[in-house]
């Protein structure tokens, strides 16, 4: 215990700069939009174990590369995201029966993530008992193919909402929605989970936050390629200069999951623009 205390007590004094918004580690959305013109760019890694493709038959550790983002706020009402993964590197320690055979012969395979493409519409602030609260819908691409055992080649489309609410100096996020996910499988098949995130923000002190969330998708089917999921993560968020630094350890909530992983990541904003003064235009 006192081990911890003194770790906190030294990132504490070495944080320092500006202030920053939720998300990373965390993959719960937030429903506070980013300023106009201001935009966030987020980039890291991450490191899983026992990661399972039950489509192509794969198992192994998964390293994630360039996990990365980009969200501007385009409006006063309005945020515009794009997210995805520079490079997939599975090494493979296990095979399985596979629904679709993979063309990978070695003891690896690689490839790149989905393309994320989101809209964010801000519905109503946060005020007195009531949370803040936003609608969300993106599209994501299917980048990464079935050829290297880490795609499903299928277009995949969510819609959610948004809730934040604070109590006190701690913020509970919650996200909600629906995915619709085509079959890999079985032409003109689709499948219609919900979506779900949970997550918490407690700040430790003035530049340092804990961290947690559970984040997952769950459907009365879990289909080969659109299995059920459902993820724990838990860690810190470090303010130091001008990006904020986070690290989180993950731990798989089911069968198709990873084991055990590690996110780490920073986040960077800046304003690119500003928003016109209200102009009067006289017609006559």
């Amino acid at each position: 215990m006192r081990n911890v205390r003194w770790v906190l007590s030294v990132l504490c004094l070495l944080s320092a700069g500006g202030a920053y918004a939720d998300p990373r580690p965390l993959r719960t959305g937030d429903a506070d939009l980013l300023p106009t013109g201001r935009v966030r760019v987020e980039f890291g890694a991450e490191f899983l174990q026992g990661q399972a493709y039950p489509l192509s038959g794969l198992r192994g550790d998964l390293t994630r590369l360039g996990v990365g983002s980009v969200q501007v706020g385009v409006g006063e009402y309005a945020e515009f995201g794009i997210s995805g993964v520079v490079q997939d590197i599975l090494s493979i320690t296990g095979r399985s029966e596979p629904v679709v055979r993979p063309a990978v012969t070695g003891n690896s395979t690689n490839d790149f993530g989905n393309l994320l493409l989101a809209t964010k519409l801000k519905i109503f602030g946060e005020s007195g008992p009531r949370p803040a609260l936003s609608f969300r819908f993106g599209v994501e691409l299917p980048n990464a193919n079935q050829e290297n055992g880490l795609g499903t080649d299928q277009t995949q489309f969510y819609t959610g909402l948004l809730l934040k609410k604070s109590f006190g100096r701690v913020r509970v996020l919650a996200d909600l929605g629906l995915a619709i996910l085509g079959s890999p499988v079985v032409a003109g098949k689709q499948t219609d989970p919900l979506t779900y995130g949970v997550g918490a923000v407690v700040p430790l002190c003035r530049r340092v936050n804990f961290v947690a969330e559970v984040v997952g998708r769950r459907g009365p089917e879990g289909r080969i390629g659109n299995e059920n999921l459902s993820q724990l993560r838990a860690g810190v968020q470090l303010r130091t200069g001008i990006l904020r630094w986070d690290l989180a350890g993950i731990r798989g909530l089911g069968e198709f999951d990873p084991d055990s992983g590690l996110a780490v990541g920073a986040t960077y904003e800046f304003q690119a623009f500003r928003k016109d003064p209200a102009r009067v235009r006289i017609v006559r």
